[in-house]
């Protein structure tokens, strides 16, 4: 066989899996994960079949998800929020302060959420009046509240009873798995209800593709990226009720990393960078291949500090994929 018909034969083989990545970018996350999960299969096979591994998987996704997943949708609007680690830590000491005052629980679930929100409208309000891009903004965000939290809470903070209003989010349904996988699932479906099927999914794409083209349609662009940023400041909210329900305690450097881990996730499903592409099922995919490495890591016997590194390496490894198959794009049309 010459050398031109074994290239034929490859670019044919090529072509439809590249038109499949460039249509469904979400595959990248899907065969990263499948990968993950073959690799440490491979290295502690009895360990990884057990379903209590699975449990203990989707358990630690279920803290991360909610938030990859909001910032995936963020990201479709062309905006960054490098807060919502510092939210988390904040949202899970507010939450545990409230109930040790005696606070009714529902009321400090709400009022708990109510202060993600919050912090999403003030990130939402400083970057649509300024236009100071709003990776500048949030990370200036995330500095002050984690400062703020450090200043004011000395340790760890912890309740001071056992709520029985707390098992809606920890009820053990079997095998380590938890009712907040069922929250998350719950939060994706709406996610994707949201961004596909409804007129401010519709407006998300077009301020993520052109926000002057938007505008001249009509839509309301700062009202569009204000919701999205107050999405995902309840969404750290929700997440550190998750954690609080689990562990009972909170600490201020609480959750570093996740903003990083939730763009690393976002991107790694087919996010753009700069807007106008992706879906919430891009940051639950992401989450779900960093929660399989992290328990594989400890399945495995390995440093936890590979985690880091395996973050670093996916989220270059996602932008160049990404700027790759944009490329493709761009000379498909």
């Amino acid at each position: 066989m010459s050398v031109e018909s074994r290239l034929a034969i490859v670019n044919k083989i090529k072509a439809p899996i590249l038109r499949s990545l460039i249509d469904h970018p979400v595959l990248v996350a899907v065969l990263t994960w499948l990968g993950v999960t073959t690799l440490f299969l491979i290295l502690n096979f009895s360990v990884m079949t057990r379903l209590s591994i699975w449990g203990n998987v989707f358990r630690q996704t279920a803290l991360m998800a909610p938030v990859a997943i909001m910032v995936a949708v963020l990201m479709i609007g062309g905006d960054f929020d490098m807060t919502v680690g510092a939210n988390y830590a904040m949202s899970a000491m507010f939450f545990i302060f409230l109930i040790n005052l005696g606070l009714n629980p529902i009321i400090a679930v709400i009022t708990t959420l109510s202060l993600g929100a919050a912090v999403g409208l003030a990130n939402g309000l400083l970057v649509t009046s300024t236009g100071i891009h709003s990776f500048i903004i949030t990370l200036g965000g995330w500095f002050s509240i984690r400062g703020a939290l450090l200043l004011i809470f000395s340790g760890s903070s912890n309740l001071n009873e056992d709520l029985g209003f707390i098992q809606i989010f920890r009820y053990e349904l079997g095998s380590n798995f938890e009712a907040s996988v069922l929250w998350m699932l719950a939060l994706l479906a709406g996610a994707l209800y949201l961004v596909h099927y409804t007129s401010y999914g519709n407006h998300l794409y077009a301020v993520g593709s052109d926000r002057d083209a938007a505008r001249a349609r009509g839509i309301r662009v700062t009202q569009t990226r204000i919701i999205a940023f107050m999405l995902t400041g309840m969404s750290a909210s929700f997440a550190a009720l998750l954690h609080v329900a689990r562990f009972g305690s909170a600490r201020p450097v609480l959750q570093t990393e996740l903003p990083l881990v939730a763009i690393a996730a976002s991107v790694l499903g087919g996010c753009a960078l700069f807007g106008g592409r992706g879906s919430p099922n891009a940051g639950f995919f992401g989450a779900l291949t960093f929660g399989t490495f992290g328990a594989g890591l400890i399945a495995a016997g390995a440093n936890s500090s590979w985690y880091q590194f395996f973050v670093g390496v996916v989220l270059v490894a996602a932008v160049i994929f990404n700027r790759y198959v944009s490329r493709l794009r761009q000379k498909s049309r």
